[in-house]
């Protein structure tokens, strides 16, 4: 029976990702925080929850005494968003963006690699638009996702020798708990800046808000995530990209062909409200 390794397994995408891989008949090494998700993934077929802290450093290097010693994949999904103007970023905010999404994400990677290359086994990461498009207010989350974009690229390149191929999946809204939530924590940002930024950044915010709206509606199935990772984890010739929707194609397009100076002016719009002072 063919196994893979996923972080994040407790909720959203990858609990999504879990269900389907482990329906298909693979084992699922499926990692959460929590006890009630544990408890949920355990009571799945096919499923074995790992408990794990995605920033514990020791934890994660003790993965392989929980995990076979041939894998068939890693999905590298955990992952948080920090959202705000960057002027307005704690420090210690930015830093767990990029130790949450980045870091712990090549941390994962390495512990199990030597199981991958004894498996043949394929590595996803769990990327996103965001890191082929920047918005106002999502500079810590896109730097995040571009950075996860280039070392999947290195590693690609750097893992050829073993046949282990690497694969990104670059969704836009996805219809889970962390988008169906997503105007609470854009709330609760807002209200942890200092009132100057807030005051200063006032039409940002609003018109960023009402853009999340507009786009929670907009949200795709989660289906698209998973066939996409069910792919690259099984087919003979697995994309390096799965960008999944036609407005993600054309955001990355329009991106490409349009002089920087016009996309500035076309995302400060969408992302700025006129009503505010």
């Amino acid at each position: 029976m063919s196994s893979v390794l996923v972080t994040g397994a407790g909720r959203g995408i990858g609990l999504a990702i879990t269900k389907r891989m482990s329906a298909a008949g693979w084992t699922v090494y499926a990692t959460a925080r929590s006890s009630s998700a544990l408890a949920e993934l355990d009571a799945l077929d096919n499923v074995i929850g790992i408990p794990l802290d995605i920033t514990d450093r020791d934890a994660i290097a003790a993965l392989p005494q929980h995990l076979p010693t041939t894998l068939d994949g890693v999905v590298n999904n955990a992952g948080i968003i920090v959202s705000g103007p960057v002027e307005g970023l704690s420090m210690d905010e930015l830093s767990k963006q990029f130790d949450v999404n980045v870091v712990s994400q090549i941390a994962v990677t390495q512990a199990v690699l030597p199981a991958l290359r004894a498996g043949h086994g394929r590595i996803v990461f769990i990327s996103s638009v965001s890191g082929l498009i920047t918005t106002p207010g999502t500079g810590a989350y896109s730097a995040s996702k571009y950075a996860v974009e280039s070392l999947a690229d290195a590693l690609r390149m750097e893992l050829r020798p073993w046949k282990i191929p690497v694969s990104l999946v670059e969704p836009g809204p996805i219809k889970t708990d962390m988008w169906g939530g997503m105007l609470d924590d854009h709330d609760a940002m807002a209200a942890k800046l200092t009132d100057e930024i807030r005051d200063l950044y006032a039409a940002h915010l609003t018109g960023s808000r009402k853009l999340l709206g507009r786009m929670q509606k907009l949200a795709a199935d989660p289906k698209r995530v998973t066939k996409a990772v069910e792919h690259a984890l099984t087919s003979s010739r697995p994309r390096r990209r799965y960008v999944l929707d036609a407005a993600s194609r054309a955001q990355k397009l329009m991106v490409g062909m349009t002089p920087t100076a016009v996309t500035d002016r076309v995302l400060a719009a969408a992302t700025t409200s006129r009503h505010s002072r």
